[in-house]
This record gives structure tokens, sequence and C-alpha cells, in this order.
């Protein structure tokens, strides 16, 4: 079983103390949209209730953090970065001592960033941009933001908008035109993005060009926020092999539809990560493609091409990460291993959330051929399969791309497992708040598999921490859970912890740890698949005492 850990506090801070609301600090974006590595950024953190505040946590590491004063609306800060920092989508919040803000996503980024100039909505009044470079801006309602770049016959430029991505109510589409006018590109959900658009144009004659970005349904405003990059970067999708054993080095490619150019990247993953951002650069290039690798406790096996047939399978051994490829159309994929009678086996897959264009249909066969189970068509999964093995022997699991599609962007991951009885948690808060002495309550609830009895709730990441009503009581399918702080805990931290559910089942010592897909999603509407590295790890802020 993988658990999911609290996040490492990256940062510290103490501002000036001045009168604050009562009222927890929340945050709506930043000035600039991304962080730099190897350099100190000025970045002001925007929102509500941010006078007072204490603490501030990044979800990668910082080298220095500085407070530069600022308001309740506005917090400034100087962050400086390693240079070896990873670009991609990252969260951050802050804690005061009135509780503890939303996540907010922004981006580290090697690209550098200038402002959108607001009264650019027209090509007469195109903002220029001298690339390579990253615009942070906003849609604006019935019009497109336009900008001009200049290029060179010959030169290779690619434009991609980061806004779902970023958690942005922005559905984008994105346009090249030369200097007449003309369509060059267009891009509309770019599969794998999740719902951003992208792509790479090679210019046949130099001059000026123009890129426009619009809402498709027209719609604007603060919350259509975006980050407009523009560079000779790689077009990524994901890493692959996709995954990674948490503690262990991993050498990667990359799967997109750009990046055969790119070299290797090796790479290690903390124990206490779930997910190990990856930049990929062209030789020589300046500016960086970015994907994710997962990181979990299992050991991942890639495919042995060619591999379409039972006498072909890629062999593995339970439990195991697969991980795949559909380089051309109509490709299907075999994977092999032993199992025993009885044994409950699950295969999940992954490909959206990871950033692949593919969708898969997952099957399972014994030693015959004969199909045992197929995975449902279901928008809202990736497909999954779970039988219990009639006999001793052989058995194959059948991997498809959904609408036998294929390509340099379709690749996937499948977590192939022993499924024992026990249980899956769901906590219904993503944060909490208390002061020292106080209490604060979380719903878990439970979904059971073969499983009745008791299930003891307890704490990871919060010491001295008193548990009421921990026990969720036999056949029952969820419980109100209390906590009270030691009086000990200092006002104005922050921290994260994560609740874990645990029995004993016949002779096997249980435990997994409850999961915030659904306080994720209610933050983060408009993406389907909430970051991997929050789920499960609940926010701390600890109020001051009244």
């Amino acid at each position: 079983m993988t658990f999911l850990r609290p996040l490492p506090l990256a940062a510290w801070f103490v501002v000036l103390a001045l009168p604050a609301s009562s009222q927890s600090p929340s945050l709506t974006q930043t000035t600039p949209g991304a962080l730099m590595p190897g350099q100190a950024t000025e970045l002001t953190l925007q929102g509500a209730n941010l006078t007072g505040a204490t603490n501030l946590w990044t979800g990668f590491k910082t080298e220095a953090v500085t407070p530069k004063g600022g308001t309740a609306g506005a917090l400034k800060l100087s962050v400086k970065l390693g240079s070896a920092v990873p670009v991609g989508v990252h969260a951050v919040r802050v804690a005061s001592t009135n509780g503890v803000s939303n996540p907010l996503l922004l981006m580290v980024d090697d690209l550098p960033s200038v402002p959108d100039a607001g009264t650019n909505t027209s090509p007469t009044n195109a903002q220029a941009l001298p690339w390579p470079v990253a615009v942070d801006g906003a849609a604006v309602a019935l019009k497109p933001k336009c900008y001009r770049v200049t290029v060179k016959a010959g030169e290779r430029l690619a434009i991609e908008v980061v806004a779902q991505r970023l958690g942005s109510k922005l559905d984008p589409v994105l346009r090249l035109l030369d200097a007449r006018g003309r369509e060059l590109a267009f891009c509309d959900d770019e599969s794998g993005l999740s719902g951003d658009c992208r792509f790479a144009h090679v210019f046949a004659a130099g001059g000026e060009h123009f890129i426009e970005v619009r809402d498709i349904n027209y719609g604007g405003g603060a919350d259509y926020r975006f980050r407009l990059r523009v560079g000779d970067f790689p077009l990524v999708n994901l890493p692959f092999p996709a995954g990674v054993k948490a503690g262990s080095a991993g050498t990667f490619t990359f799967v997109g539809p750009q990046v055969d150019k790119v070299p290797t990247v090796t790479a290690t993953a903390a124990v206490d990560e779930l997910r190990l951002p990856l930049s990929a650069k062209f030789p020589g290039g300046k500016s960086s493609g970015f994907g994710a690798a997962v990181v979990s406790g299992l050991t991942e096996v890639v495919e042995a091409e060619p591999n379409e047939n039972a006498e072909t399978a890629t062999p593995f051994t339970l439990p195991a990460g697969l991980n795949g490829r559909f380089l051309k159309a109509k490709e299907r994929d075999f994977w092999k291993f032993s199992a025993k009678k009885g044994q409950r086996v699950v295969f999940t897959a992954q490909t959206r959330s990871l950033g692949s264009a593919s969708e898969v249909m997952l099957q399972l066969r014994d030693a015959k051929g004969t199909a045992l189970v197929s995975s449902a068509v279901n928008d809202a999964s990736e497909g999954a399969v779970t039988n219990s093995i009639p006999a001793d022997g052989t058995y194959f699991l059948v991997v498809d791309e959904l609408i036998r599609r294929g390509g340099p962007q379709h690749a996937y991951r499948v977590e192939a497992e022993l499924q024992p009885a026990g249980f899956a948690l769901e906590a219904d808060a993503e944060k909490a708040e208390a002061a020292p002495g106080g209490s604060f309550t979380v719903k878990v609830t439970v979904a059971r598999r073969d499983y009745t009895g008791p299930i003891t709730l307890s704490l990871a990441g919060i010491e001295g921490a008193k548990l009421a009503d921990e026990i969720i009581k036999d056949k029952a399918a969820n419980t109100t859970l209390k906590v009270t702080l030691p009086d000990t805990i200092v006002p104005g931290s922050l921290t994260h912890f994560r609740i874990v559910g645990r029995a004993k089942i016949g002779e096997v010592e249980f435990a997994t740890t409850a999961r915030t897909t659904l306080a994720l999603r209610k933050i983060y509407p408009t993406m389907p698949f909430p970051p991997r590295e929050l789920d499960g790890s609940i926010a701390l802020g600890v109020k001051g005492k009244k």
C-alpha cells in the first residue's frame, strides 16, 4: 500500500505585526505568475486578510524568503530558489494567527516574466514580446489578448498557455497569425493538458507575427488568468517511465510531439515525495518544457517491445507500476504475471492525470485467452479492473488505447497491485484551524472492501494532539473526528498532517491514508485531476488565543 505523506515545510518568515482581520488569509494570484530557478524573485501574493502573516509554505525548496511588507490584500516577498528546482506547477500557502490560506498554484519557470499590458485587445495595440518570455495576464470578456513577436525565417517558436493547470476558469484558445492576419496555427484543448493549449511553428518567412489568446466562450475577468509561454522549448506531455519508486533514482526520456532531440534526465525521488517534477530542454536550449513522474512504493517496469500478443508479453511480478507507449495506431500491449487462486488483483490506469493524450481500455485474460473482466468506458476515471483469481497460473493484462490511437504523445502507467480486504478513507477538508488547546473536526468517510469491523484513526504530522470519536464503528460509513491541539503548539505556525486508518483484518495489519480529493475539487472545480502532491495532505493553521 502506498501512503500519502505530508509535504515538507519549505520556508518560514515573519512580518511586522499589524492589525489583522479575524478571518483566515486567502490567496487569489501572484505577481509575477512564476519564480525563476537560481534567482531571487520579488513576489507579491494577492488575496485577503494577509496582514500579520507569519508563515509561507511552498511545494518546492527555497534558499531564502525575505519579507518586504504589504497590506491586507497584498503580501510582498523576495523568494530565492536554487538553480536545480525544476520547471513546473506547484502550490503555496500562507498562515497567520488567524488561520491558513487555500493552496494557490503558480509556476517555477526558466522563462523571464513580464506583465500583461492590459490594453492589448487587438492587433493594432498588440503587446510586443521580446522572446523567450512568459506573460502573466487575464482574459478579457468578448475580446482576445494580442501579442506581437518578431522572428527570422526558419526559426521555431513554441507557444503554450498554462491556465487550467493553474486552476484558472479560462478555457483557452490559441492562435498564431502572420502580419496580414492569416492563421498559421490554432489550438484548443491539446490532449493531455487538462484543457490548456499549445503548438510549435517553424516560420517560412521572417517578420512580425501575432499571437491571440481568448476564452473559448469569450469569458473574462480576474478568475480567467493565464501564463503565456513563448520560446524554443520542447512540447512535453510527461516523462517516461511515468513513475519512479520513492527513494530511488530514475532515468527518463520524454513523451510529447516534439521531444526526439531532448536528452535523458536522471533524478532521484525523495522518500516523502508523491510527484517528481522534471524539466526538459533541447541541447543548448534556454527554456524548458515540463512534466512530472508519479512517486510511489512500487517497482516500475517498462514494456519490452514487441509485446503485442501473449507470446511476446512483457513479464512482471505483482505489485508493480507498468509503463507503456502506443507509438503507432492500433497498437496493443500484453503484460504477463503469475497469481494464485483467491488472490484479488486490481489494475488502475493513469493517463490524462499524468499528461498523456491516451485513454485506455484494460482487460484481464487467463492463460487460454479468455477475458475475465474489462474496464468500463467512463469519462470520470482512467480505467480500472479488479478480479479474484480463479486458479493458480499465468494471466495477462491487455492494454488498448480506447479508440486505437497512437503516436508520440500516447503513453500510460498502470498500477498493478494485490488488493486484500480493507477500506479506503476520504476526509472532507484539505485544511484545519484551531488555537493552542483548541479543537477542530474532520468528517472521515469509509468505503469498505470485504471488511465490516472497526477502524482506528490516528494523525501523522501533529505531535501531542488528542483525538475523540477516532473509531469508525463496525459497519459504520463515517465518523466525525475531533482533534484537540496541545497547549504548546505555536500560534501562527503552519504544518501538514494526514489521517491514517488502521485495522487488524485476520492476521494482517492493514493501514491506509485518508484522501482529500473531494475537498480539493471544490477549490479547483475546473481540474479533473487535482494536484497529486496535495491529495491526503491537510494543512493546519494554528490560530492565536482570543
